[in-house]
């Protein structure tokens, strides 16, 4: 029987533990993946182990077990070591970081498999903690190598995972402002999403702080009774939250651990509803993979963020009998995501026209790309136009003569021009 592809995917990937969930079509939400059944497990350990006698790979709890009693190579900071080009070695030879995410992803992600026997994934959205360019290409490579291409698979840093699940949350709790704290090995970050809805559509910023000089794992591990430590946070939440409109407080992060902070959570929950827990940025990702299939509502908003690119850009085409304007860039997007390739027949036509639209200032620019020599072919081809962004402001449009199968062959003519699409202040 076929597999149906059909599945869409988060999966939340950091240096200690990640985590993996699925879109459940029973719930209409994100549900963890867990290792060996265990449901209170969804956090399994990012490390590999390769076992000397057998050459056999573990991954996660498996491979933590197997380093206690079996000789071997315990691989931790995977995600560290992805994040570089050094080579990592093993029994003598040296490893690519790419290979090991290869490996680690395709543990984790063959843990779909017993859930979902007969399907596929449709859209993976991965998250990661900062955005990393090396990483993210290692990220892209490792599950082109496991066959999931790029128009399967976007790469999101957890900022903007956390907007996907603040937005796809019930409406009351996204009346007013919506706070995040993450507490990790690096201390304590401050997040807070703002929503206009005077703009169409709505626009969505979020405001970053660091206390992490102020409230740090370190302190957390030297405080023993927790006392001061819960101080410093009662005073940074009353701090932040002073004069706020804040409808929802999410909490997450292993510095959270234990039940040091709740009594100050309960001091500031009156009016507003405060979550505590550690699968956020997983469940934000299954919701962004939801967006990526078109089934979510990113129509209603657009975030703001410092990557994301605020333009729509398409191209007329004539197709079925009419034209149609065809989407190639979607506002919202990461400028490190946005990218589209297409073919067409161009029919006695030496130039293409892109269309922009400047989504917040309601601006729409045309701009025309002339094929200056093709005319002279005097036959069908092939046109390959590619479309991606070097930087948030940058946009390169290229175009390839692919030829028209055998009979014509390509002329390996290259047309190239850069857009610049920054908004204007």
């Amino acid at each position: 029987m076929a597999e149906e592809r059909s599945l869409l995917v988060g999966v939340d990937l950091c240096d200690d533990y990640s985590q993996i969930t699925c879109f459940s079509m029973v719930t209409y939400e994100p549900e963890s993946i867990c290792q060996n059944g265990d449901v209170e497990k969804y956090r399994i350990p990012t490390a590999l182990f390769y076992q000397s006698d057998t050459a056999e790979w573990f991954f996660g709890e498996n491979a933590i077990e197997r380093h206690t009693n079996q000789k071997g190579f315990l691989i931790k900071d995977i995600i560290k070591k992805a994040s570089k080009k050094d080579l990592v070695e093993i029994e003598g030879h040296k490893v690519e970081p790419v290979l090991l995410l290869e490996r680690y992803l395709k543990r984790l992600l063959g843990l779909l498999k017993p859930e979902y026997p007969s399907k596929t994934i449709r859209k993976l959205v991965v998250t990661v903690q900062e955005k990393n360019m090396i990483l993210i290409n290692h990220i892209y490579q490792a599950l082109q190598n496991l066959g999931i291409s790029k128009v399967r698979a976007s790469v999101q840093n957890h900022e903007q995972c956390f907007v996907s699940y603040a937005l796809n949350q019930p409406k009351e709790l996204r009346v007013n402002d919506i706070i995040l704290f993450d507490f990790d090995e690096k201390g304590l970050m401050f997040y807070q999403i703002s929503i206009n809805r005077r703009t169409e559509p709505h626009t969505v910023v979020m405001k970053r702080k660091s206390f992490q000089e102020t409230l740090n794992y370190e302190l957390l591990q030297e405080d023993t009774t927790k006392e001061n430590v819960a101080y410093i946070f009662e005073n940074i939440v009353r701090n932040v939250l002073h004069k706020q409109l804040v409808t929802a407080v999410y909490v997450t992060g292993k510095g959270f651990e234990g039940k040091w902070c709740r009594d100050v959570l309960k001091e500031f929950c009156v009016g507003r509803r405060i979550f505590l827990g550690q699968n956020l940025y997983a469940k934000g990702a299954g919701y962004a993979a939801r967006e990526l299939a078109g089934e979510g509502r990113a129509g209603e908003y657009l975030y703001l963020g410092e990557e994301t690119i605020t333009v729509n850009i398409s191209m007329p085409l004539f197709t079925h009998s009419r034209q149609v304007e065809y989407p190639l860039i979607k506002a919202g997007m990461a400028w490190f995501n946005a990218s589209k390739t297409i073919q067409f027949i161009p029919d006695e036509e030496f130039e293409i026209e892109l269309i922009i639209e400047n989504v917040i200032e309601h601006r729409v620019e045309r701009h025309l790309i002339s094929m200056d020599g093709l005319y002279q072919l005097s036959r069908k081809t092939r046109i390959e136009l590619s479309v991606e962004f070097l930087d948030i402001k940058t946009c390169v449009v290229t175009l390839r003569d692919k030829g028209f199968g055998d009979l014509f062959p390509s002329s390996n003519r290259v047309w190239e021009k850069i857009l610049n699409v920054q908004t204007k202040m």
